[in-house]
């Protein structure tokens, strides 16, 4: 990658990451648990948030990671239920701010304010958005979807937390094994989604 194109990932990964989380904090908050306004958590800034050797990673091994907010499950009012509203909250956030940025991206375009550098800037926001939701969605621990197989079948997902360190080793072999299984599974997801919400726009602008 050129050094524009670090800039403007860094940029987007930073904007999707403080996003992504304070809409998990700001969920778990408005079920009654306290602990991240305790933690300083209750914010889109994204310095609270990143861990700057997991966002390293992420330019260097193309995987990294952030501080995960964390939540006390003992305040819900419904614990399975509402455990899976917060687990929601990722990935509905990551879909929304691809589909509003895709609308900039199109009254940008509909008023020809077009460059090639915020043509970059918003396929990156879109696409990344979109890829970080997708993942998210992906029903194994630690990720965020596992929470389905938790409300849905609640013995699978007490075995995937007992062997919390097996499941995390599988989902990173997946992640960094050779054929790239993973990522060609984000991505077939990804494209038809993102030409659909592009599609919607230009229905609705033009």
């Amino acid at each position: 990658m050129d050094i524009l194109t670090i800039i403007l990932l860094a940029l987007v990964l930073i904007i999707s990451i403080g996003f992504h989380e304070y809409a998990h904090a700001r969920v778990s908050y408005k079920l009654w648990d306290p602990t991240p306004k305790l933690q300083w958590r209750l914010t889109p800034n994204p310095l609270k948030h990143l861990d700057p050797i997991g966002f390293l990673m992420i330019f260097l091994i193309h995987f990294g990671w952030w501080k995960p907010v964390e939540v006390n499950p003992m305040y819900y009012k419904n614990k399975l239920r509402d455990e899976l509203l917060v687990a929601l909250a990722w990935p509905f956030t990551n879909f929304l701010m691809a589909f509003i940025s895709a609308g900039l991206f199109a009254l940008f375009a509909k008023f020809n304010l077009l460059n090639p550098l915020i043509v970059q800037f918003f396929q990156l926001f879109i696409y990344i958005n979109l890829a970080l939701a997708v993942f998210n969605l992906l029903p194994i621990y630690p990720l965020d979807w596992y929470r389905i197989i938790k409300f849905l079948k609640p013995e699978w997902a007490v075995f995937m937390e007992q062997n919390a360190l097996i499941f995390t080793i599988i989902l990173l072999a997946l992640v960094f094994l050779p054929w790239n299984l993973i990522w060609n599974i984000i991505n077939a997801v990804v494209e038809p989604l993102y030409n659909l919400i592009v599609l919607i726009w230009q229905s609705i602008l033009y």
